[in-house]
């Protein structure tokens, strides 16, 4: 950010609390201290079989959770439920915060919800070519088993 939000005038860089800060004359502080926030759900269906996908695009074939970046004017739970029927075709019942992560390398914090799944058929769409579902004894076989462990709670 070049220029102050408030008034326009040109920010000034300066040195707070051994972190470099911008700042105008006017009071407004730019700590540069911005994160993206992501839902993820874990959704279980009748059986306790919890809910993934198969991602399209740059990662295709990656095996992930439903979820995706929180829209502005958003709660945190429609953002997952919107993320979660975009990708699936599937509503979801029961929606509760289950942990949050953050990663400050990646700027990001995780806000991981449970929910039971509820009606729906997956819907072909641009972000996932399937749905699939997995059981806690017969979890899929990916680079990140100890994310699935810690959002399933193995």
């Amino acid at each position: 950010m070049k220029f102050c939000p408030d008034c326009g005038s040109l920010l000034k860089e300066h040195l707070e609390n051994k972190q470099v800060v911008k700042k105008c004359n006017c009071g407004f502080i730019d700590w540069d201290n911005w994160v993206n926030v992501a839902v993820v759900v874990t959704c279980y269906n009748s059986k306790n079989e919890f809910v993934m996908v198969r991602l399209k695009g740059n990662e295709n074939g990656k095996v992930t959770f439903p979820g995706g970046y929180r829209d502005l004017g958003e709660t945190l739970e429609e953002a997952a439920k919107r993320e979660f029927f975009e990708e699936t075709g599937y509503a979801i019942d029961n929606l509760s915060l289950f942990k949050v992560y953050t990663r400050d390398d990646l700027r990001l914090v995780w806000v991981v919800f449970t929910a039971q799944l509820g009606c729906g058929e997956f819907i072909e769409n641009s972000e996932t070519d399937e749905m699939l579902l997995f059981s806690k004894q017969n979890l899929p076989r990916i680079a990140y088993f100890k994310i699935i462990a810690r959002f399933i709670s193995v």
